[in-house]
């Protein structure tokens, strides 16, 4: 009888130490995840002060590290960030990928390269022209990715043919009109109150693109606009 009890005693403190055990590290890693989510969220939220045209929906991801570590270095040695509504001048809705390479933290925050892909949808470049021109009815934006141009209808039923171009120059990208014709007729620009034909302020280029970036390629796809950009050293203002 006492060495079923001893056996029964022996077995219950060893369940308790598992159990404890068990609770401990459990404990832990929830403590551990906490950490690390709230890491993750004032990363966000800098990131978020840093560039607020990135929109509300932006997604930081301290890729491959633990982001309680790399807050608590200051130093990350990448950052990849999305959105999916993002606003470059005019143009809203936009959606950007982007990697920032050693991001260092503390006073005088900076960053050492990005690279980035602006992809401006169709509706997004309607959006634009809408606002530049919003005394003209624009029935649909489409693309032609073989000749390299965008393509509105513009004016009553869409009799109109607003041809526009993206340009590349100075690091920027802007939509320049290429051409415009009504019933097949080739017509001025100035017709739709451009001016001088120039439609740059679309995409209201601003002086320079945050973070140094430099816009290096365009590529006109079924979808919209694709734009490359790249940047060097700069500072990470606000974070």
């Amino acid at each position: 009888m006492r060495r079923r009890l001893t056996k029964a005693r022996t077995a219950l403190r060893r369940h308790l130490v598992r159990t404890v055990t068990i609770a401990v590290v459990l404990a832990a890693v929830i403590a551990t995840g906490a950490a690390e989510f709230a890491a993750r969220s004032v990363i966000r939220d800098r990131v978020a002060r840093a560039a607020p045209a990135l929109g509300d929906d932006v997604v930081v991801d301290a890729a491959g590290g633990w982001a309680v570590w790399d807050l608590a270095q200051e130093r990350i040695p990448r950052l990849d960030i999305s959105s999916d509504a993002a606003r470059v001048g005019r143009l809203s809705g936009v959606r950007v990928r982007a990697r920032l390479d050693d991001v260092r933290l503390g006073s005088g925050a900076t960053v050492g390269s990005t690279r980035a892909e602006v992809t401006a949808s169709t509706q997004s470049i309607a959006t634009a022209i809408r606002t530049a021109v919003p005394s003209v009815p624009l029935s649909a934006v489409t693309t032609d990715p073989a000749r390299g141009t965008v393509l509105a209808a513009v004016g009553p039923g869409g009799a109109g043919q607003l041809t526009l171009r993206p340009v590349l120059a100075d690091g920027k990208v802007t939509l320049s009109v290429d051409g415009l014709t009504v019933f097949g007729r080739s017509v001025p620009a100035e017709r739709l109150g451009m001016g001088d034909g120039a439609l740059g302020s679309v995409s209201d280029a601003p002086k320079d693109y945050p973070l140094g970036l430099k816009a290096t390629a365009v590529r006109v796809q079924p979808d919209g606009l694709h734009i490359d950009l790249t940047g060097g050293p700069s500072p990470l203002p606000g974070a």
